[in-house]
């Protein structure tokens, strides 16, 4: 960018010699007096001042005295251009701030040298002072984060710590069952908070990468939204779901990085929303091309909202919106910075429209890959399903719409009506229906009293699914029941939900039996479990324990070598911790992979360890183990795992 010239001097010939000597190279603005100087610094601030010493009014000296009395224009570089060609004068001007003084008549090329000199050494100094502040500020920043997190780690340690003497000393099981609810929730907290930390170390050792996996978008979404609902009930929050129904039923992308991300926005959401406030949360194809469909997902809230200066510090590494939120509201500040990389390694973004007190919306973009599964994919039987008659009675079109979507892919027949006059009909008409989905808010007869009137002289009730908001349910619940609904699904009626109905409707209709109970039997089958933690070995052994497994246990990896060369048929799978005593998981995995005992045997070896880096469970794997669990251990995915390589 061109360097902006003052020239202040009562000669009109002076002033057009130094102008045609400096518009070369720089944008130069001429002026006849200090004062007209100081009208124009109103408006345009100089990166250097070329000054006469001699002028009426006001002396070059007088208004050097002026500047430097005013922080605005205290650091703009001064050269005087007199005639007054004497060392007091000089030394006059040095003292007073001037950086240089050059004697009329001057000689352009040292006017030009000395110019450059002094804009060079002004350009040096800006940016070092910009640094500082910039260090200043970083340092202030992370000051203020580690103050943060601190808080944010001790808060819920005092809660684990606490209800722990309190559940210990506590006279009855509801007391002891309190103690343990908040362990649990303060534990989650926690977890989530050095989450955070995590992937901002692997953000700045850019490692954190994807692990794209087929998932159901649907469920994807339920399971972001299942992890807040509870704090949105407990603020009476209105949530509102809407989903684009030209969205993939399945896709390929990172499922836990996205949830991760809308976690994050919708806590963020009801976090900062009033109680009694409203969250919207809405998906929907933006684009797609034959490699990938780009989705973007909003979530809107009508809470306190962030101003622009805010907005300029949320994807700071160490940076909230303000300190007082995090003193106010808690969190790590680390979820949006986070989030951001993430979205961006998806090949989106992300973007924030907001005001102080009117909200905020949050809109991220995504690339993901369609998948040609479809809705039935869901379906848990289909034994039947052909010969099952489903009624869809909601006054909603839109709603209408989203039942003929589904349904039309799970190919089950089905009718729809707006009226419990218009569903009568279509009973007199056609018979009865097997799965009857009806509308709580149903205008004249409502759905609990058609569902009564459908019950009424019924050998075998029919299968019937109430649709209202979770707040209607917990008023009317009881009353439904009596009336004869089976179930309640309730707003916003995602497919999957859908789906699950179907499910049970098939399971109702022709006696097949739900298998949930049975489906984590693994009688017959033997485990080792390599830990050296003895409250590790307990936490495993009380996961499985209903699942019937077999479970020997080694204390360390040389135990866990010895075990296997003795039996090496005995085990079908082994659980094996990383960092252990005498030898580690890594070294022992090895040495059982070069038994020659196992030489036509492939023993599922699992790492289980908190060592959860993307270059460690590569190491892992590279040592010859097969899968990957990581700690905290989390049921659902210990079954996953037993299921892969047991059945």
């Amino acid at each position: 960018m061109q360097k902006t010239i003052f020239v202040v001097d009562d000669s009109k010939t002076n002033l057009s010699i130094a102008e045609e000597t400096l518009e070369k190279t720089y944008r130069v603005i001429t002026m006849t007096s200090a004062i007209r100087m100081f009208v124009i610094l109103e408006k345009i601030i100089p990166d250097l001042i070329l000054m006469d010493v001699a002028m009426p009014e006001m002396s070059g000296f007088d208004a050097m005295t002026k500047l430097k009395a005013n922080n605005r224009y205290a650091n703009i570089p001064v050269i005087f251009l007199t005639a007054l060609a004497d060392s007091y004068n000089e030394a006059y001007g040095i003292e007073l701030g001037a950086v240089d003084f050059v004697m009329k008549p001057f000689s352009e090329a040292v006017l030009l040298h000395r110019i450059r000199h002094h804009l060079s050494i002004d350009d040096l100094v800006k940016e070092r002072t910009e640094k500082l502040e910039r260090a200043i500020a970083a340092s202030s920043a992370k000051s203020d984060y580690l103050s943060n997190m601190s808080h944010e780690m001790r808060t819920p340690l005092n809660a684990i710590i606490g209800m722990t003497a309190i559940g210990e000393k506590a006279g009855d099981i509801a007391e002891k069952n309190r103690a343990f609810s908040v362990i649990g929730n303060a534990s989650s907290h926690l977890l989530g908070v050095i989450n955070d930390v995590l992937d901002m170390a692997k953000i700045e050792a850019n490692k954190l990468e994807l692990a794209p996996i087929e998932y159901c978008f649907d469920l994807m979404l339920q399971k972001a939204i299942s992890i807040i609902n509870f704090r949105i009930e407990e603020k009476k929050q209105e949530l509102t779901v809407t989903v684009d129904n030209r969205i993939p039923n399945f896709v390929l992308g990172d499922e836990q990085r996205l949830v991760q991300v809308l976690t994050n926005l919708m806590s963020n959401a009801t976090k900062f929303t009033p109680d009694g406030g409203n969250i919207e949360i809405a998906a929907f194809l933006h684009e797609e091309t034959e490699e990938y469909c780009c989705l973007h997902i909003t979530v809107t809230d009508n809470g306190i909202g962030i101003s622009p200066q805010q907005q300029e510090n949320l994807f700071q590494i160490f940076g909230q919106a303000e300190s007082r939120i995090s003193r106010d509201y808690g969190g790590s500040g680390l979820g949006l910075t986070i989030s951001k990389c993430i979205v961006e390694l998806m090949g989106g973004g992300i973007h924030i429209d907001s005001e102080l007190d009117k909200g905020t919306k949050i809109t991220i973009s995504a690339k993901v890959q369609r998948s040609d599964n479809d809705l039935s994919t869901l379906l848990a039987h289909t034994i039947g399903l052909e010969t099952v008659k489903i009624l869809v009675i909601n006054e909603e079109r839109e709603t209408q719409e989203q039942f003929q979507h589904v349904l039309s892919q799970l190919k089950v027949p089905f009718d729809t009506a707006y009226s419990s006059a218009e569903a009568l009909e279509h009973i007199s008409k056609h018979g009865k229906y097997d799965l009857y989905f009806i509308a709580e808010d149903l205008s004249g007869t409502d759905g609990i009293e058609l569902t009564g009137i459908l019950n009424s002289g019924m050998d075998t009730p029919p299968h019937i699914v109430l649709m209202l908001s979770a707040s209607r349910w917990t008023n009317i619940k009881e009353h439904a029941l009596q009336a004869g609904v089976t179930r309640s699904l309730l707003k916003p009626f995602f497919a999957s939900n859908i789906v699950e109905c179907v499910n049970e409707c098939l399971e109702r209709v022709f006696g097949l039996e739900d298998t949930k109970e049975s489906a984590h039997d693994f009688t017959g089958k033997k485990l080792l479990l390599a830990e050296d933690q003895e409250i590790n070995r307990e936490i495993v052994i009380a996961l499985l324990d209903s699942t019937c497994i077999e479970i020997d246990c080694a204390e360390d990896g040389e135990a866990a070598l010895g075990m296997i060369a003795e039996s090496p048929d005995k085990y079908d799978i082994v659980f094996m911790d990383v960092k252990m005593p005498r030898m580690d998981g890594l070294e022992a995995t090895r040495r059982i992979r070069a038994l020659p005992v196992l030489e036509n045997y492939c023993l599922p070896i699992i790492a289980m360890t908190a060592n959860v880096f993307t270059d460690e469970i590569k190491e892992c794997l590279d040592a010859g183990m097969d899968d990957h669990l990581g700690k905290p251990i989390e049921a659902d995915r210990i079954y996953e795992v037993l299921h892969r390589y047991l059945t």
